[in-house]
């Protein structure tokens, strides 16, 4: 199978990281790739950008998530724009895990992996910045999720997944909207499915290139906790 992907950048005023992303990616990644910038909203400071950046980078899509507010739509409008079969969701201001995607996709192509999660959270991987509480919660979810229903992911939580074109037309995201939520919901469903998944170890530093941060402590645990218990309802 030939190496090619399709990557979906979900943003929202990211007027400040974007250009860097897109240029380190271009100047990174040497197999043929799109790059999927989508957004909600038409006064997002990042639109401007994505036009400039598409006057150097032939790579470069826009795309208008007319769907719903939130990443989880903005990821169903990229992947209905996409042309390739395989598919990256990761967040614009993450750009240590660009040293990640190269591995991933080559379990995918080359091992026959339907679904590959970036992990924090072992084998080197590191989560460093970003709220303390918001890092303690993400590890104890993932830890005892992963104790009690044996799944071989140790990062279900992680907005930076790769996947199958296929296995996402399979399957309908019932989270709400909330941040990335559903990111959760993929990990569990692609494991309940019996897929074959696997995990790369990445580095992730929350925030370092500024933007806009969606994250709301209350919204998210609620949210979060509604698909841990959904997810040991769906397993056992």
């Amino acid at each position: 199978m030939k190496k090619q992907l399709s990557i979906v950048l979900p943003v929202y005023n990211e007027k400040e990281s974007l250009s860097l992303m897109i240029k380190i990616l271009n100047s990174t990644l040497d197999f043929e790739n799109e790059i999927l910038i989508v957004y909600d909203n038409e006064d997002d400071n990042s639109i401007p950008e994505a036009k400039k950046l598409q006057n150097q980078f032939d790579n470069l899509v826009l795309v208008h998530n007319k769907l719903g507010k939130g990443v989880k739509y903005a990821l169903q409008a990229g992947v209905n724009n996409s042309k390739y079969d395989n598919i990256l969701i990761t967040a614009v201001d993450e750009i240590f895990p660009i040293l990640s995607i190269e591995k991933m996709l080559n379990m995918i192509v080359k091992n026959n992996y339907d679904f590959v999660s970036g992990t924090r959270y072992k084998n080197g991987g590191k989560r460093l910045g970003g709220s303390l509480l918001g890092h303690f919660l993400s590890r104890i979810a993932n830890k005892s999720f992963c104790l009690i229903t044996k799944c071989p992911m140790s990062d279900l939580t992680t907005g930076i997944k790769m996947f199958k074109k296929n296995f996402y037309q399979k399957i309908e995201i019932s989270t709400n909207p909330i941040g990335w939520v559903f990111a959760f919901e993929l990990s569990i469903k692609a494991y309940t499915m019996n897929l074959k998944v696997g995990e790369v170890p990445l580095i992730s530093v929350d925030r370092l290139f500024g933007g806009e941060s969606t994250f709301r402590l209350g919204k998210w645990v609620k949210e979060y906790l509604k698909c841990y218990l959904w997810g040991l309802k769906q397993i056992f």
